[in-house]
C-alpha cells in the first residue's frame, strides 16, 4: 500500500491521468488488514457475545476483500471487461448471430455456430487471448473459487481433522491460485507491451517519412512554382535584363 502511494506521487508530479489506479490498489491492500485486525481480537476477547459480533464482522469484511481483489484482477491484472458497458454491447452483438437463420449447408451450421458461441466468450473476456477461450475460462473460475476459499472456515470441523490443517490448506490453495493467476498476468503484461513497441513504431515510420528526401523535394517544388525567380536566388532571364537597362538609361 505504501508503494502505491508512492506511486500516486509520482504521477502526480508527472500529470498522468492514470494515478488514481495506484490508490484503487492502495485501497485493494488495504482490505486484507482489516480481515487481521479483527481476527486477532476474536482470538484475545473472551465473551460469546462479542466474538460472535466479531465472527460477522469477520465474514464481511472478508467477503469485501474477496471481492474487490477478484474485480481487480479481472479488470486490472487481466485487462478484461474495463469497458463494461462497450463489453456487453459487443459481446450482445457477437452473441445475437448465433440465433440467426443459417442460409448454408447443414453439416456446416453446427461449426458456424460453434464459431459464433467462440467470438462471444472471446469478446466478452477479451479480444486476444493467447491461452484460449477455454483456458482463460478455467483460470478465471479457479481465481474465483480460490478467492473465496476462506468460506471453508465455516466447514472446519467436517472436512479439515484440526485448524491447523485448514489453516496449511489455505496456504496451499492460496499459493495454487498465485500459479494460475500469473499466466493470465504475464499474458496481458506482454500484449499491453507489444501495442507500446507497435505504437513506438508507426510513430517513428512517421517522423521518417516527413523527414524523407522525396517530402523535401516535394516542398521544394512546391515553394518553386509559389515563388518568383529572383525570390529564390535564380539568374533572371535576358528579356527581364534589357527591361531593367532600359529603365535605368531613362
Amino acid at each position: 500500500a505504501r508503494q502505491c502511494l508512492i506511486m500516486y506521487n509520482v504521477g502526480k508530479h508527472k500529470n498522468d491521468p492514470k494515478r488514481y489506479q495506484h490508490v484503487l490498489n492502495a485501497i485493494k491492500y488495504s482490505t486484507s488488514l482489516f480481515p487481521l485486525i479483527v481476527s486477532a481480537f476474536q482470538k484475545t476477547t473472551y465473551g460469546q457475545k462479542v466474538a460472535a459480533k466479531a465472527e460477522i464482522l469477520l465474514i464481511v469484511l472478508l467477503a469485501i476483500n474477496a471481492t474487490y481483489c477478484l474485480a481487480w484482477d479481472v479488470v486490472m491484472d487481466w485487462g478484461m471487461m474495463q469497458d463494461p458497458n462497450a463489453v456487453m454491447e459487443q459481446a450482445a452483438g457477437q452473441c445475437m448471430l448465433t440465433n440467426r437463420p443459417y442460409s448454408i449447408a447443414p453439416s456446416s451450421d453446427a461449426v458456424e455456430s460453434k464459431r459464433q458461441t467462440r467470438n462471444c466468450l472471446d469478446t466478452a473476456l477479451r479480444p486476444r487471448l493467447r491461452f484460449g477461450t477455454s483456458l482463460t475460462l478455467l483460470i478465471v473460475f479457479l481465481d474465483t473459487f480460490l478467492r473465496f476459499s476462506w468460506t471453508l472456515r465455516f466447514c472446519v470441523s467436517i472436512i479439515f481433522p484440526s485448524n491447523d490443517a485448514y489453516i496449511l490448506c489455505t496456504e496451499f490453495l492460496e499459493v495454487f491460485r498465485r500459479a494460475v493467476w500469473n499466466l493470465l498476468r504475464v499474458e496481458w503484461e506482454h500484449i499491453k507491451q507489444t501495442r507500446q513497441s507497435k505504437k513506438e513504431i508507426v510513430v517513428a515510420d512517421v517522423i521518417i517519412e516527413s523527414d524523407s528526401p522525396s517530402n523535401s523535394l516535394t516542398a521544394d517544388s512546391a515553394r518553386s512554382k509559389a515563388s518568383p525567380p529572383h525570390a529564390l536566388g535564380r539568374p533572371s532571364s535576358s528579356r527581364e535584363r534589357k527591361s531593367k537597362n532600359t529603365a535605368f538609361h531613362e
